[in-house]
């Protein structure tokens, strides 16, 4: 090894390597990652047409189904306005394909959509299978989340 650090990465070059294949309960974790701020039942929508202008978490996979994104959004455009910046970035025009939305309530603070967002990626275990990414942590999810139940 020569002990060289790689070198950074920017948003205009080659997608990383995918996660793992989006399995049907993995879907449900967006919304429970919300708690009593979520607003409604996660959906998905094609990349370039979701038309979600409420905060929330969004799940994004490419054609093979694997999760390429995993963020959340606030804001005045939501979800919509996150998604329509990311297609900004060559690689992500070409590699998004779907995208499934947990939206939460427009009362969620940053914080409480940070947490969520920490908790939905250590849910989904993302953490160690897509090292090349890093997600807020999930401290204090529960007393943000105002979530009784975690089982």
């Amino acid at each position: 090894m020569s002990g060289d650090l790689p070198e950074a990465r920017t948003p205009w070059d080659a997608a990383p390597l995918p996660g793992p294949v989006l399995r049907p309960q993995h879907v449900p974790l967006l919304a429970r990652a919300l708690g009593r701020y979520s607003s409604s039942e996660s959906y998905w929508s094609p990349i370039d047409a979701v038309e979600t202008c409420a905060p929330g978490l969004y799940l994004v996979v490419d054609v093979q189904g694997r999760i390429v994104w995993l963020g959340m959004a606030a804001g005045d455009q939501g979800v919509t306005g996150r998604v329509r910046k990311h297609l900004t970035e060559p690689w992500k025009r070409s590699v998004f394909h779907r995208v499934w939305v947990a939206p939460a309530y427009d009362q969620i603070s940053r914080p409480t959509l940070k947490a969520a967002e920490g908790w939905a990626a250590d849910a989904l275990a993302l953490r160690s299978r897509m090292p090349h990414r890093d997600w807020p942590p999930s401290t204090n999810w529960l007393s943000l989340v105002g979530r009784q139940d975690v089982s």
